[in-house]
């Protein structure tokens, strides 16, 4: 048997009997995106849901000075509300999602056929609060709409003189609250997989230090790269463990939920084709952990260092979940950040081309490549040890 099969399979067992090791891997790694997203998309979908057919409280400042535009947003389900004495603080402490204020003049500037104003108070950076001024918006400006139309047709014209072009905007998005899950999902994946490496880096080389084991195993007559591709080997088939763990935890998740209704595809089907998509990536964050784990003398030192690189690695996943720029050409070579987008493409049903498909995986291929080629050489180093 060759020397790194020997030391896989000696790994492997020693992590199998640290049960909170291999806890902290399969069920934190593993599990840990799945229900955090099937979680965020069940409460996205109760809020809109909830949000979109209750009756709104509304409270109005001025309610006397506009009674036909109280009894048409009463019929939208807007509920008029008596004044709140603080119109802004009532916002932002949220004691309210809006406040309607009308001024004096509203009737007035309506009989004279002139422009009237509403103020709309709201905090635009909370999500419930958009939904109840996007349905509050929508009434004022039918009830406008309609005032305005009534205003030609007693003139004498057809109120559709005055709509030179009309735009029919079709929103091709997923519903519901689902794009932003899109470009959150693959996020999880992929830090279920850093998880992973980290944990087992961390474990296999400042662990064993910290253990005494890592000397009498370096001390016998095997090349330290062939121990080094053992303790790699470990990494990259746990790495992958959490990775199908992960994927199954989805796939079981949208049968709880309908994923299908907000625009996800995701079912058993999509597991082999993420795994075979996201294996380089596995292999590649594995190379990446044990070379800078190989670094650390303790397990605290390489928590560290593997914390930090954590961060930066996933740098490019939270970028492309701000900007959701499509990723093609020479880009389609950059780990994480073609993987990140291209997983949104598989969710949203694309097809890929076959340079989408294969481009990403060589580029996590290479990348693993050097840092395991760079591990080796610090395993060859006697600083490594001593």
């Amino acid at each position: 048997m060759k020397p790194w099969l020997i030391v896989f399979r000696k790994e492997i067992k020693d992590l199998s009997r640290d049960r909170r090791t291999m806890t902290n891997i399969l069920v934190l790694g593993g599990l840990l995106g799945p229900v955090l997203a099937m979680g965020l998309l069940m409460l996205t979908m109760k809020m809109v849901a909830d949000d979109s057919v209750k009756t709104i409280e509304l409270p109005v400042q001025g309610a006397e000075y506009a009674p036909v535009l109280l009894d048409y947003l009463a019929a939208s389900r807007i509920q008029v509300q008596a004044p709140v004495k603080d119109p802004a603080a009532a916002v932002r402490a949220q004691e309210v999602e809006a406040v309607l204020v009308i001024p004096k003049d509203f009737g007035e500037r309506l009989r004279q056929g002139r422009p009237a104003e509403l103020m709309l108070m709201s905090d635009h950076s909370r999500t419930r609060a958009g939904i109840v001024r996007s349905r509050i918006k929508n009434a004022i400006e039918t009830y406008s709409s309609a005032i305005g139309s009534l205003r030609l047709n007693l003139r004498g014209i057809d109120p559709g003189i005055s709509q030179v072009i009309t735009v029919h905007d079709q929103d091709l998005a997923p519903s519901g609250g689902a794009a932003a899950l899109l470009s959150f999902l693959p996020y999880l994946i992929i830090i279920g997989i850093m998880q992973a490496s980290m944990v087992v880096a961390a474990d296999l080389t400042a662990g064993e230090r910290e253990r005494e084991s890592l000397e009498p195993l370096m001390a016998n007559p095997v090349a330290p790269e062939q121990i080094m591709a053992g303790k790699l080997a470990t990494n990259v088939l746990l790495s992958l463990a959490v990775l199908l763990l992960s994927l199954g935890g989805f796939a079981l998740g949208s049968r709880v939920v309908d994923m299908g209704e907000v625009g996800l595809y995701f079912d058993l089907w999509s597991i082999p084709l993420l795994l075979m998509f996201l294996a380089p990536l596995a292999f590649m964050f594995a190379a990446l952990m044990s070379f800078v784990g190989a670094f650390a003398h303790t397990v605290k030192e390489a928590q560290t260092y593997l914390s930090l690189l954590v961060l930066v690695a996933l740098m490019p996943s939270m970028l492309q979940m701000v900007l959701q720029s499509r990723v093609q050409g020479v880009q389609l070579l950059l780990p994480v950040w073609s993987h990140n987008y291209l997983v949104n493409e598989l969710l949203r049903g694309a097809s890929l081309s076959w340079s989408e498909w294969l481009l990403p995986s060589v580029g996590a291929l290479l990348a693993g490549a050097v840092f395991a080629i760079l591990a080796a050489r610090l395993y060859r180093k006697p600083g490594f040890i001593f």
